[in-house]
């Protein structure tokens, strides 16, 4: 076998097109060189352009994932700050109930601010009204008002349902609710929370 035997059919057949030329004619090596190069160049290009087009499909498709991901992500951070906010809340209303408890159970003699603030709320007009309190606390505000008081016009009545640092006072014209519970609401509404005081 010679050394042109080892060439390959396809090879052969390459070497006769690129040998043929639309007039008939024989290239030569060097024009055979020239038109190669041009087809990988040509080749080159139309791959370059096509990649480039896919590269940048690709891209926007990635893009547009990234943008859908940031999004999702700053959903999920408000939707944290809310949560933690709420959380922050919880807590801080915990402690405000446990420091009042504390303060009550420490300094009971509190109670006196709490009625006496309601007494000024209640109209002068008011006759025949109940001031209701906690048995405990009764016992400590009995002594003080006993003296300022008229028992015409407002008398104290123990009762077990009061809780501790709060009052109730009854009209005719209607009820002044200085309860612990109801004063509680009034904190946390304003906060923005439905938290009840749990005794």
């Amino acid at each position: 076998m010679s050394m042109q035997d080892d060439t390959t059919a396809f090879e052969h057949w390459e070497v006769v097109e690129l040998a043929a030329s639309s007039n008939g004619q024989t290239l030569s090596p060097v024009d055979i060189e020239a038109e190669l190069a041009a087809l990988r160049e040509a080749a080159h290009a139309e791959g370059y352009a096509e990649g480039l087009t896919a590269g940048r499909v690709e891209g926007e498709q990635a893009c547009g994932r990234m943008k859908q991901l940031a999004d999702s992500f700053s959903s999920t951070l408000d939707n944290l700050d809310f949560r933690l906010a709420d959380m922050v809340l919880e807590l801080a209303l915990d402690v405000a109930r446990q420091v009042v408890a504390g303060e009550l159970a420490a300094r009971p003699e509190r109670i006196l601010d709490v009625v006496n603030l309601a007494l000024k709320q209640m109209a002068e007009t008011s006759r025949e009204a109940r001031l209701l309190l906690n048995p405990d606390d009764a016992a400590l505000v009995r002594p003080h008002l006993d003296q300022v008081l008229d028992k015409n016009r407002l008398r104290i009545v123990e009762d077990a349902r009061i809780v501790r640092g709060g009052c109730l006072i009854e009209t005719t014209q209607g009820d002044l609710d200085a309860t612990l519970p109801a004063r509680w609401r009034q904190v946390v509404q304003v906060l923005g929370s439905n938290r009840n005081w749990i005794d």
